[in-house]
């Protein structure tokens, strides 16, 4: 057995109560497998104590014996990634240089694990330019370069398209046909847990083995997100979507007007165009989900409509957002004056985060405005209400005096939600809203979309869950070789 665990368990040593218990568990070279829970049932925290990352965090019961060498990639891959180099094809081979391992071996690995992941023309480019799912995979490349025993991933298919997912999930089964094992913790059932042999599930720190792949009724009893399209003929395309997923129905009012409108937008970096000529509108209550392979632009799209893609990067084009009946061209605005019409939720939420409390952040998400001393306590009280009512909208009351980095990501992801609604914008830009969440999260998600469209607000989302985007979105969009064009597969309205 390369991973052997018996009677596991662990409790933080800030919680009463034990995070895993009882956990048994084998897996032999060869065996690819998959474990799912809810957010909180401890599925990231099994994937450290085998991997001996807890060991200062609380105590640890049972026996574990990992045969081997056995690596991790947490649930944020990007804060894998070393920070000692520029280049993809540098980071890929820096552990193996640091072991003094023979360096042309090395750079032979390395090129195998890119090529393997369909990244291998990312040799040369710098991480910085990089889309968060080609971090990801260039982190995982980094771990297979080393040539580990066992590979404990922690939510992989985080930022991935399905077709890459799929790549990734023959990769991993290649890797355990060489003799190797593979273990998966995740919050999703996606193409990725649909390559391994057996899928059991984590119910509350205990683990609950199937012989079988769980149905997507069970799925969705046990509270996983199943993130892969209905599509006619596969035997879990009964879905009914629930009525938080459901988009507005058109009512017989007069025709929303337009509340995005952008023409002719062009992107280039470095020389390199990444996006050419955007035509695009967003109507007043209307939900636009945009999708497309990683690296096609897709968060560039929502970022240069943000303004907020920096220094030496060109873009050209129209933008316009509409000002209470007055369209508003935003043309060189720049981003603090944007967020009054776009409020802009990134693919990673911890770059968004500085303070050190949940209201803490929220009282600070914009400067106040410009005001008297004597109106200081007014303005202040202000704020404070809209802090209140943008939680309530969030379903953050509960966290008000967290510590930002305490909550799990899909958590993160609602704050900045709520941070954004500070200006009261009529305009989101989500990046990725749907990454880490299990399906209760994403139901909170969808009330948050729902309400939000209510008022009259529009939505413009990235994402790589077709399942989400089909049942959620008015419109689906596909970005692809820099141009946008309307996805005919999902055909458009979703309800």
């Amino acid at each position: 057995m390369l991973l052997e665990l018996t009677g596991a368990g662990f409790t933080y040593r800030s919680n009463a109560a034990a995070t895993l218990t009882d956990i048994d568990l084998r897996l032999a070279p060869g065996q690819m497998h998959t474990i799912l829970g809810e957010v909180g049932s401890g599925t990231s925290t099994l994937g450290r104590l085998i991997t001996g990352l807890l060991s200062e965090r609380g105590t640890s019961v049972g026996h574990i014996r990992v045969a081997g060498t056995a690596v991790m990639l947490g649930d944020d891959p990007e804060a894998q990634l070393s920070g000692m180099t520029s280049l993809v094809g540098d980071e890929v081979q820096l552990s193996g240089r640091l072991n003094g391992d023979e360096v042309s071996a090395v750079e032979r690995r390395a090129r195998k694990a890119l090529d393997s992941l369909g990244i291998g023309d990312l040799w040369r480019r710098r991480l910085d330019t990089l889309s968060g799912g080609q971090r990801q995979l260039v982190a995982l490349a980094g771990l297979l370069t080393g040539n580990p025993s066992s590979l404990v991933l922690d939510q992989p298919s985080l930022s991935l398209d399905p077709e890459t997912r799929r790549r990734l999930g023959a990769v991993l089964r290649a890797f355990c046909v060489a003799g190797g094992a593979v273990l998966i913790t995740a919050h999703q059932f996606d193409e990725v847990a649909e390559a391994c042999d057996q899928v059991s599930i984590l119910d509350s720190g205990r683990l609950i083995t199937t012989d079988i792949r769980p149905s997507a009724s069970e799925l969705e009893r046990r509270g996983i997100w199943d993130t892969r399209p209905r599509e006619q003929g596969e035997p879990h395309q009964k879905y009914e979507p629930r009525e938080a997923d459901r988009p507005e129905a058109a009512g017989p009012s007069a025709p929303a007007s337009v509340a995005l409108s952008v023409s002719g937008l062009s992107v280039a970096r470095g020389g390199v165009t990444v996006l050419t000529d955007i035509d695009l509108d967003l109507a007043s209550g209307e939900m636009v989900s945009i999708m497309g392979s990683n690296g096609a632009g897709k968060s560039t799209l929502l970022r240069s409509l943000a303004g907020l893609l920096g220094a030496g990067v060109r873009t050209s084009g129209m933008i316009n957002v509409d000002g209470n009946g007055t369209p508003v061209s935003l043309g060189d605005a720049p981003a603090h004056e944007r967020a009054q019409h776009l409020g802009w939720v990134g693919q990673d939420p911890g770059s968004q985060l500085s303070a050190a409390t949940v209201r803490e952040e929220l009282m600070r998400a914009v400067p106040l405005p410009s005001h008297r001393r004597r109106d200081r306590a007014a303005i202040r009280t202000r704020r404070q209400k809209s802090v209140a009512s943008a939680m309530a909208m969030t379903g953050l009351d509960s966290f008000s005096e967290t510590h930002p980095y305490d909550l799990s990501i899909d958590l993160r992801k609602d704050l900045v939600m709520a941070s954004a609604l500070i200006l009261s914008p009529r305009i989101l830009l989500l990046d990725e809203p749907t990454l880490g969440r299990d399906r209760k999260a994403v139901d909170r998600l969808n009330v948050f979309i729902r309400d939000f469209r209510r008022r009259g607000g529009s939505i413009l989302a990235t994402t790589h869950d077709r399942h989400w985007a089909a049942v959620t979105a008015d419109r689906i969009l596909l970005l692809g070789e820099g141009r946008v064009s309307h996805d005919d597969q999902c055909g458009g309205s979703a309800g």
